[in-house]
C-alpha cells in the first residue's frame, strides 16, 4: 500500500501555523518542553479525545462506550496504517511498545542454536528479551558493531549471515542517542537473504518518514506518547499479511481467537491476533486522532520542521564550549545528546526543570553495549518537536551556558 502521508506539497509551517499548533497545545503556554522523545505534550484534539471517552464510559459504561465509538476505534487502524504505509489488518494495539514489540519477539518460533541479528545501539528492553531466549531457548545473539564512521557496519552484518540466522532485530534510532540506524538497507540485507526482520520504531514514528514496504520490515513497533503526540499506555504492532503464519502467537485471547467447540477453536487471520479484549479504549480513540492530526499537519512538513529544529539546536551547542556532543555517526535525527564539562546530566535537567525546560538523561542502562563502548554513563537528551520555536532553544542555550 502507498504511503499516502508522504504524498504532500504543501509549504512548510508559516510563523501563523506555528502560532496555532502552540494554541492548540496548551503545555507550552508554561513549559519549554524538549523532551518529545520521552513524552511529547498531546494537542487539545487528542486530549479532548480522551476525556471525552471517559466521559462517555462514566454516563454509559465501559462496553456500551465502546459500541457506540466502534466506528471510530476501526478508523483508529486506518490512520495509523496510512502513516506507515500499511494495510488496516496488518496494524495491532498493545498496551504499549514494548508489549507490541515482545509479543511478536516471543511468537518467533526460535530454537536452540538458531542465531538473531542485532545492532550495538539496541535498546535495553529489548536486548534483555534477547538474553531470555537465550538462556530459556538456547538461541544466539550476534551483534553488528559500528564502521568507521560510527554508523552499524552493514558489511559485517552480511558476513554475519549463515543458515542459522533467523531474525534480524534492530531499533531505528537508539534511544539515548540521536543516531539513525540505516533501516533500509538493513531491509535489502533481510529479504535478500530471506530473513525475517522486526524493527522497535518507537523514536522515529512522527519525526521521520516510516513506510514499511520501503524500509523492507517485517515487523514493526511503535508508541503514542512520543513524536506521535498520543497518550501513555497505548503502542501498536505492525505485522505484515504475507509473515503472520510465521508466528505462533505467544499467549490468546477471546480477541484473538474465537472459541468455536468445547475443545476447539478458530484463529484470527489479522494482525489483531496480539491483541487482548480487554485494552484502554480511550487510548486507541486517542492515539487515532493523534495519527489524523499529524496527517491532517501534513508528515513531511511536521517532520521538515523538527529536522530544522534539531539542527538549529545543533549548530547552537556547538558554540558552548563546555558542551561535548554525545551523538555518534553522521545520519542524525531530532534527538540530541551531549555532557557538559563542569555538570553531571541529571544535575542539568534538575537546574532546566527549575526554569520550565523540560530535558531527559539518557543512561549507560539504556543502550548499554553502545554507551559502555564509548565510556559513557550518563548524556543529557534534547528533543525538539515541530511546536517547538527557535526563541524556546535560543532559551535552553541560554540557561545551559549560564551554567559556567
Amino acid at each position: 500500500m502507498t504511503n499516502t502521508a508522504t504524498q504532500n506539497d504543501r509549504p512548510l509551517f508559516t510563523s501563523y501555523d506555528i502560532m496555532r499548533l502552540r494554541k492548540e497545545t496548551p503545555g507550552t503556554e508554561h513549559r519549554i518542553h524538549l523532551d518529545n522523545a520521552g513524552a511529547a505534550l498531546m494537542p487539545l484534539r487528542v486530549s479532548d479525545t480522551l476525556r471525552k471517552h471517559i466521559d462517555l464510559e462514566t454516563r454509559l459504561g465501559g462496553y456500551v462506550a465502546q459500541e457506540r465509538m466502534s466506528d471510530k476505534l476501526e478508523k483508529s487502524y486506518e490512520s495509523t496504517a496510512r502513516l506507515l504505509g500499511a494495510h488496516p489488518d496488518e496494524i495491532a494495539y498493545l498496551s504499549s511498545a514494548t508489549d507490541a514489540w515482545d509479543r511478536a519477539f516471543y511468537s518467533l518460533r526460535l530454537r536452540p542454536g538458531d542465531k538473531i541479528i542485532t545492532a550495538f545501539n539496541e535498546y535495553c528492553s529489548n536486548f534483555v528479551a534477547f538474553l531470555h531466549r537465550v538462556q530459556r531457548d538456547g538461541i544466539q545473539i550476534i551483534v553488528i558493531e559500528k564502521d568507521d564512521t560510527g554508523t552499524l557496519d552493514l558489511k559485517a552484518m552480511e558476513a554475519a549471515i549463515d543458515k542459522k540466522v533467523k531474525l534480524i532485530a534492530i531499533s531505528h534510532v537508539p534511544s539515548s542517542s540521536g543516531q539513525i540506524n540505516p533501516a533500509k538497507a538493513v531491509g535489502r540485507i533481510s529479504r535478500a537473504h530471506n530473513i525475517p526482520y522486526l524493527l522497535d520504531a518507537c523514536q522515529s514514528v512522527g519525526q521521520l518518514l516510516v513506510d514499511v514496504d520501503d524500509i523492507g520490515c517485517d515487523m514493526l513497533t511503535g508508541t503514542a506518547r512520543k513524536f506521535l503526540r498520543g497518550p501513555r499506555g497505548m503502542g501498536f504492532l505492525y505485522i505484515r499479511r504475507s509473515f503472520l503464519d510465521k508466528l505462533d502467537p505467544v499467549m490468546l485471547t477471546n480477541q484473538a481467537a474465537s472459541w468455536t467447540d468445547s475443545d476447539s477453536y478458530s484463529l484470527r487471520t489479522d494482525a489483531r491476533i496480539m491483541e487482548a479484549w480487554e485494552r484502554n479504549i480511550a487510548a486507541q480513540l486517542a492515539f487515532g486522532a493523534a495519527a489524523d492530526y499529524l496527517l491532517d499537519l501534513g508528515v513531511e512538513r511536521a517532520i521538515s520542521r523538527t529536522a530544522t529544529l534539531s539542527k538549529y539546536l545543533r549548530d547552537g551547542l556547538t558554540t558552548l564550549k563546555p558542551v561535548t556532543p554525545t551523538d555518534p555517526g553522521h545520519d542524525l535525527c531530532a534527538i540530541v545528546t551531549f555532557q557538559h564539562r563542569n555538570h553531571e546530566p541529571g544535575n542539568i535537567k534538575q537546574m532546566m526543570e527549575q526554569q520550565g525546560i523540560a530535558v531527559q538523561v539518557s543512561s549507560v542502562e539504556h543502550t548499554r553495549l553502545d554507551l559502555d563502548a564509548r565510556g559513557i554513563s550518563k548524556t543529557v537528551r534534547v528533543s525538539p518537536h515541530y511546536y517547538n520555536t527557535e526563541d524556546e532553544i535560543d532559551r535552553f542555550l541560554e540557561a545551559l551556558d549560564a551554567l559556567n
